[in-house]
This record gives C-alpha cells, sequence and structure tokens, in this order.
C-alpha cells in the first residue's frame, strides 16, 4: 500500500470528504473494470454493484485496517457484493424451475427423473421436518405406492380418517417446501 493511499485513508477515517473523492476519482473506472470483468461485462448489473460497492465502502471505511492495498480491499467488497448477485440469481432460477415443473403432489405417479438433485434434497428436508405421520403417510403413498387401503389398515384407520390424514399431510408439506424454496 502506498504512503498516498495510507494518509488518503486516514484523511477519509478523519471525515475529510475532499479525500474521499480523490480516492473515489482514483479507483472509480478501476473498480468499475474489475466487476464488468466478473459480470461477463454486463454493464447493467456491473453498474448497480459497483454503486452497492462504492455505498459499502462508505459504511465501512472506518473498519479497513491497512492489511492490504485500498484497492485490494475494494475489490473484496466488489467480489462479495458479485458473490451475492450471482447466489441471488440462482436462487431465481431454482425457484423459477421448480415453478414450471408444477409439483404435484396430489399426482398418483411423480415422474422422478424431472426433478433434479437440489429439489430431491429439499424434498428430503422437508419430509424429515414433518412429523413421524405425516412423513410415514406421505412415503407410503408417494414412495411405496401403496394404496388408502392398505394404509389405513397399517395405521389402524378408517379410509375417510386416512384421507383426511393425507390431506392434511400434503398440505403440511407445501406449506414447508414453499418456505424452503424462498430461502
Amino acid at each position: 500500500m502506498t504512503q498516498g493511499d495510507i494518509e488518503l485513508v486516514k484523511e477519509i477515517k478523519n471525515g475529510e470528504q475532499s479525500a474521499f473523492k480523490i480516492l473515489y476519482l482514483k479507483y472509480s473506472d478501476l473498480l468499475f473494470a474489475y466487476i464488468l470483468h466478473h459480470l461477463d461485462k454486463d454493464k447493467e448489473v456491473a453498474s448497480d454493484i459497483w454503486q452497492e460497492t462504492w455505498v459499502v465502502v462508505i459504511e465501512k471505511i472506518n473498519d479497513f485496517q491497512y492489511k492490504s492495498s485500498i484497492f485490494t480491499w475494494l475489490c473484496a467488497i466488489a467480489k462479495n457484493k458479485i458473490s451475492d448477485y450471482y447466489r441471488n440469481a440462482e436462487k431465481k432460477e431454482r425457484f423459477q424451475r421448480i415453478e414450471k415443473l408444477h409439483f404435484d403432489i396430489d399426482a398418483e405417479e411423480l415422474e422422478i427423473d424431472l426433478v433434479d438433485l437440489e429439489t430431491q434434497v429439499d424434498v428430503i428436508t422437508v419430509l424429515a421436518n414433518l412429523t413421524d405421520v405425516y412423513r410415514y403417510l406421505l412415503v407410503a403413498k408417494y414412495i411405496e405406492n401403496k394404496g388408502i387401503d392398505e394404509i389405513s389398515f397399517e395405521i389402524g384407520k378408517s379410509y375417510k380418517a386416512t384421507e383426511s390424514m393425507l390431506t392434511r399431510s400434503r398440505e403440511a408439506f407445501r406449506k414447508e417446501f414453499k418456505q424452503i424454496i424462498k430461502s
């Protein structure tokens, strides 16, 4: 880190706005180029992340420890923002893929090959979070392909009671599943 940058950061930490302006002018274009490079030249997204990065710089400049160059620190902040962008984009894409599946637990036969590994993990997680009874009913019906009469016999309930419990199980599953895919 150059002595000039050290002094510049110290002045910024002391509240000198002109020093921040110098920092901004010195590294702004370089930082934008760094961000743009990591976003496959998507200028619109790069511009948003560039602005978000400067906001964080303003908020966190007092935490700067002089362990790296100021530009390295700026790039680290930008890299975190870029990671956030990709992580959010991945979640959004994942949610859209799941919506396209029209995942219907009421369907008698579920095409397992259509469900990707991530969705399978989510289904297993949701099943693990359900009560033992709900989990048993759903596994018996949709994994083991048992009929309602067979399930009702196994649990010692009437056909209608088993149907009702299965309906509540599906509703609980849907609710949990929606929570998982939103997070």
